[in-house]
């Protein structure tokens, strides 16, 4: 290495960057193709080491080969090459039983067991329907509902029946990229069956080291189900098994947010600050423990047998829960560290970072698409250099204060500087208070509660008694840190729900960030800094204070929610309003207002309703408004005169109570609401009578804007729609018609179409849906009438735009 001894940047730094530029380039739509993509490195290859010598031509030639080897690799990942029997060649097939090899740890939900199973083979029929049995090759996920599955583990062969399921993402713009994020851990496809259907085939006997990670997940299990049960706060108990086992999927959602709003959320997951703080733990035991041999202490041995055992319960750990992607890293991220600190030779703290990311992305090069990963390599990079400002400077001299102290004040003020642009990009969401509640919490739960879990977890199969006193403890000290936090974000201005951001936002964000740290350690670039540091201030100001163009155009968005209803109506005055919020039903734990209705409203700006209507109330109407109603502001909510026993009811009426949102109920005497062109018309006074089920009290309501006209008929039926047929022609008509029920067979009757006279019709419904909805017979009548049919199963987001004359539509997917 004497070659790359004396570089002028750490000689792994662009061997990293030359890493991730290869990965991205890899995985953009225009460098998808292999040819092109060789030629193109061939070329920068040529032009990197022309003009070259010595060593940096010896850098610049590993840059190259290190980035054509990752956008190879990247290139795999996310354009693999289909064999004849991958698992993705029998998706929706009925009747198929497949065999494959769990390889993961099983995760436990409330409602249902999610393991990765990797295909071996599949059992369906051939196209004169005798049955076969083929290799299959894949990994899929295997969810298996009910209380009947067979005790299952890593490493054992089962067989299920079900049909595969391809992953499909929800298909609204800005939506979260699921299909790709699964792509790249290599999963294709799910299996949703029931225990039943679940079988352990008996296999050959297994390896000893098979059997000792079976026995490592059922000791893990069985400890989380011992922290749950220990007398403590409830949230307490959640966070402990977080901490001890990994197991975080099981984290209640208010209390995930809880920990977001305060900046802490990363206390939440074994991350590299839980390994560093293990790391120091250990390292400081096992160094005081070969301490007392005076042989060792004298040679400086003891020091290196500290840092070799340290290691060794480090990885235990790690496997022990879980060994998560993200868990893997920090693994390797402290792992580098250690052998850097215990190295002879002084390495420059920026090069053992890049050195960890280059071993990571060499292991996986779809890592650096993992939110983990960029805020953890973020996170450690910012407090690298921002300590070199600090030692630049003359290092911590405040006196009266504890330099401990100062230190991590520090440490924790460069950490969330450096990742706050990139929560606020992924999450949406700025916390004001996320030093003063990481100047708390990580001592507290990184340096006490964590050690009290994993001393618990030692004591546990001997002492149980000894190992609940000590969760308790931990557990009344993780109640006091939830406490604490709620205290914080309860200020006022303590965190904040943000549009969402652009790369160019972001870019601007880090770009002054970058301008401070050179004003900092270069003193001669100062002026040139704070010119961009100015500028860049000045342009965003300009852009925040100028206020937005009045819309030229009215614009009405049905999401795709699954099977549900969903849309955003935004007014040529400037309104913004949400009809329903989507849900699932069936006990599912997916939010789909946090997970799909907010993240685009984000994406279109939108911070504030002037309305929300809950058309009725129906879990695949109004589960999503739970957390828009509890998150944003809301000017007003709509509905109707009909109550639920859901607990989502219950928690949109506290939220409007709480939050003083006014309920309006349409009648006869106030049934519109007007703006300078548009207006909203609700028809319950002329066709709703007692006596009407639930879907056929929905709110009816026509959205106008000169001679356009949208018809907004909830979940209404038959009877319904006949009562609604009474009404004066001109008012039902409507150029645009959401299709009743989600295109139900007992809706869209023939005289309520022809009542409407629509010319298009958007049909709002899950993919593959169990209702077959939209039903064949409504489909066939929308064609006898000849009009053109949107589905949000297929086409994804509808999205319908309108001057007040004519009307245009577009899909998110393009049409079949």
């Amino acid at each position: 290495m004497k070659l790359l001894s004396h570089p002028v940047v750490p000689p792994l730094v662009p061997v990293f960057l030359a890493m991730m530029t290869g990965i991205l380039a890899a995985s953009a739509s225009f460098l998808q193709n292999p040819v092109l993509m060789v030629v193109i490195s061939s070329l920068l290859l040529v032009f990197s080491l022309a003009g070259t010598a010595g060593s940096q031509r010896a850098v610049a030639g590993i840059c190259l080969a290190a980035g054509i080897w990752s956008g190879y690799q990247s290139h795999q990942i996310h354009q693999p090459q289909i064999p004849s029997g991958h698992i993705s060649r029998f998706y929706n097939q009925q009747g198929v039983v497949v065999t494959g090899k769990i390889v993961s740890f099983s995760r436990h939900y409330p409602h249902k067991i999610q393991a990765t199973v990797a295909c071996q083979s599949i059992r369906d029929k051939d196209a004169h329907g005798t049955p076969r049995i083929v290799p299959a090759r894949g990994k899929i996920y295997l969810n298996i509902y009910g209380n009947e599955a067979p005790a299952l583990g890593f490493h054992d062969t089962v067989r299920f029946s079900g049909p595969v399921r391809p992953i499909r993402n929800f298909g609204n713009p800005g939506a979260f990229d699921y299909q790709t994020f699964l792509k790249r851990q290599g999963i294709f496809g799910a299996v949703h069956t029931g225990g039943t259907r679940v079988q352990r085939v008996s296999d050959t006997p297994l390896p000893l080291w098979v059997r000792g990670v079976q026995q490592i997940e059922v000791t893990r299990n069985r400890f989380y189900e011992f922290v749950m049960t220990t007398p403590a706060p409830l949230d307490a108990a959640h966070i402990l098994a977080a901490l001890t086992t990994g197991i975080k999927h099981s984290l209640p959602a208010g209390l995930r947010d809880q920990y977001a709003r305060a900046g802490t959320s990363h206390l939440l997951a074994i991350s590299g600050l839980h390994m560093g703080i293990l790391c120091l733990i250990f390292f400081f035991f096992f160094f005081r423990l070969l301490s007392m041999f005076h042989g060792l202490l004298v040679s400086a041995a003891a020091r290196k047998t500290a840092g070799i055992l340290t290691l060794i319960p480090l990885f235990v750990f790690a496997f022990f829960s879980g060994f998560s992607p993200s868990t893997q890293r920090a693994f390797i991220m402290v792992t580098i560290f250690m052998i850097s600190f215990l190295g002879e030779r002084q390495t420059h703290p920026v090069n053992t970072l890049a050195g960890a990311g280059v071993l990571i992305l060499l292991a996986d090069p779809a890592a650096l698409f993992s939110i983990s990963f960029q805020l953890s390599f973020t996170a450690v990079l910012f407090i690298v250099l921002g300590m070199g400002v600090v030692h630049r400077s003359g290092g911590i001299r405040i006196r009266f204060v504890p330099k401990f102290l100062v230190s991590i004040c520090v440490l924790t003020l460069l950490a969330g500087v450096g990742t706050f642009p990139l929560i606020a990009g992924y999450f949406n969401l700025v916390s004001l208070v996320q030093v003063p509640a990481n100047l708390v919490l990580v001592p507290v739960i990184g340096f006490v509660c964590l050690p009290l879990g994993l001393l618990s977890l030692a004591a546990w199969p001997l002492f149980p008694a000894l190992a609940g006193l000590l969760l308790t403890l931990a557990g009344d000290l993780a109640a006091l840190c939830t406490r604490y936090i709620q205290w914080l974000t309860d200020l006022p201005f303590a965190w904040s729900w943000l549009p969402a951001l652009t790369f160019i936002d972001l870019a601007a964000v880090y770009t002054a960030l970058s301008a401070c740290f050179c004003a900092a350690y270069f003193k001669k670039t100062a002026p040139a800094a704070a010119a961009v540091i100015i500028l860049l201030a000045g342009g965003y100001s300009i852009h925040l204070i100028s206020p937005p163009g009045a819309p030229d155009r009215l614009t009405v968005t049905v999401l795709d929610v699954g099977q549900g209803n969903a849309a955003v109506i935004q007014t040529i005055e400037g309104k913004k309003i949400l009809v329903d919020g989507g849900g699932f039903t069936g006990g599912s734990g997916f939010d789909v207002g946090r997970n799909v209705v907010a993240p685009f409203l984000w994406k279109q700006g939108i911070r504030a309703l002037d309305a929300v209507i809950l058309t009725h109330p129906d879990t695949d109407h109004m589960n999503g408004l739970v957390f828009i109603l509890e998150n944003f502001t809301v000017r007003e909510l709509v509905k109707n005169t009909d109550t639920s026993p859901h607990e989502s009811f219950d928690r949109i009426m506290a939220a409007c109570r709480r939050r003083q949102i006014p309920v309006f109920v349409p009648d006869c005497e106030d049934r519109l609401r007007q703006w300078d062109r548009t207006r909203l018309e609700f028809f319950q006074c002329d066709s709703v009578v007692p006596g009407l089920d639930a879907n056929n009290n929905s709110l009816v309501f026509r959205l106008d804007l000169d001679q356009f006209s949208m018809l907004f008929p909830g979940d209404i039926m038959r009877k319904r729609e006949q009562l609604l047929a009474g009404v004066p022609e001109k008012q039902l008509a409507a150029r645009i018609l959401l299709a009743p029920h989600h295109g139900s067979r007992t809706s869209s009757t023939s005289v309520f179409l022809d009542r409407i006279e629509p010319e298009a019709v958007i049909v709002s419904c899950g993919f593959n849906n169990p209702y077959r909805f939209p039903h064949p017979d409504v489909l066939a009548r929308y064609m006898e009438k000849n009009l053109a049919v949107f589905r949000t199963d297929l086409h994804g987001a509808v999205t319908i735009t309108s001057s007040g004359k004519s009307y245009a539509v577009a899909t998110h997917y393009p049409e079949n």
